[in-house]
């Protein structure tokens, strides 16, 4: 009775190497800009599914918030920007990026068309999405750019793009920082783009995937498949125009077809199919006391790298 009360065990650890039947992936993503639509087509178009995940997939306002879900395991999978992520390790939370897509910094900060100058905008209020998120560090850059200091705005948490842009029509608040569709939809309605960051050209993880390390070690077939189905998805988003336009429609409930196809031009000619981290958009999101510590405690390429050796994107690319 015991020696099989012993292969049972050994058995269940080894069953639960992986997610058990019935198990459910629950994946987030912090807003709605254009940089997360070929994560929403992975989900839309089965592909989770097809590589033996069930999965659910979450909207949580804001980098941070959606980090305390992944630590509390609540979480398995976050869709951000670099920023959030950088900043729970450097707490020494056992976060890890595995996987960017995108590495360009596509913010622009956007006022009511009476604003006329960066001046007219001390001691007024900025709509971000939420503190210590990737709109948080766009509008450092912003400031920076605009030549006014970061005390001279109060950073308001306004949550996703749509209420972002009424709080800029209302009045209030003077500004909002916004990405592709949503900085598109703005100037449509008569807002005014004061600061394109992406002129800047600047390097920085944008579609990033995260987890936890430990969720890797424990998890990496599970990993492995989630990142599969990822790299099918981006493929997709690149070839089929049409698809990725009616998912971006869906989940930024945007309806202007010129809004839409010009968001998706926008972001396809700079998203990578194999999303390797890039270590140059890691340094640049690191900050100035930072740039001395290893790369390598906030980026795990090795889940991507172990899939090309066996050839998945090739076998991919050919289809």
């Amino acid at each position: 009775m015991r020696m099989r009360l012993i292969v049972f065990v050994v058995v269940g650890l080894f069953a639960c190497t992986r997610p058990c039947v019935g198990e459910t992936l629950r994946m987030s993503y912090a807003g709605t800009s254009g940089y997360n639509v070929p994560f929403w087509v992975s989900y839309e178009a089965g592909l989770f599914k097809k590589y033996g995940l069930s999965s659910e997939l979450l909207l949580i306002s804001g980098g941070s918030t959606n980090i305390q879900g992944l630590l509390a395991n609540e979480i398995q999978f976050v869709n951000a920007g670099a920023t959030p992520a950088i900043q729970a390790i450097m707490q020494d939370a056992e976060v890890v990026m595995i996987a960017s897509y995108y590495n360009f910094m596509p913010y622009s900060f956007v006022v009511n068309s009476n604003i006329r100058s960066a001046t007219e905008l001390k001691g007024k209020r900025l709509a971000i999405t939420r503190l210590g998120g990737i709109t948080e560090f766009a509008a450092k850059l912003a400031f920076e750019k605009l030549g006014i200091g970061p005390k001279d705005m109060t950073l308001i948490q306004a949550g996703p793009d749509a209420q972002r842009i009424a709080a800029v029509q209302s009045g209030a608040v003077a500004a909002a920082i916004l990405a592709p569709p949503g900085l598109f939809a703005a100037t449509s309605l008569g807002l005014k783009n004061l600061a394109d960051l992406g002129e800047l050209d600047v390097k920085y993880p944008m579609g990033v995937m995260i987890a936890t390390r430990s969720y890797v070690v424990q998890h990496r077939d599970t990993v492995k498949r989630f990142l599969m189905a990822l790299i099918e998805g981006v493929n997709l988003y690149i070839h089929d125009r049409d698809l990725s336009i009616r998912v971006m429609q869906k989940y930024t409930r945007l309806s202007d077809p010129a809004v839409l196809t010009k968001s998706h031009d926008y972001f396809v000619k700079n998203t990578n199919l194999i999303p390797l981290n890039d270590p140059t958009a890691v340094r640049n999101a690191l900050p100035e006391k930072l740039t001395n510590r290893k790369l390598e405690e906030f980026y795990d390429n090795s889940s991507i790298q172990e899939l090309l050796a066996e050839g998945f994107v090739d076998k991919l690319t050919k289809k």
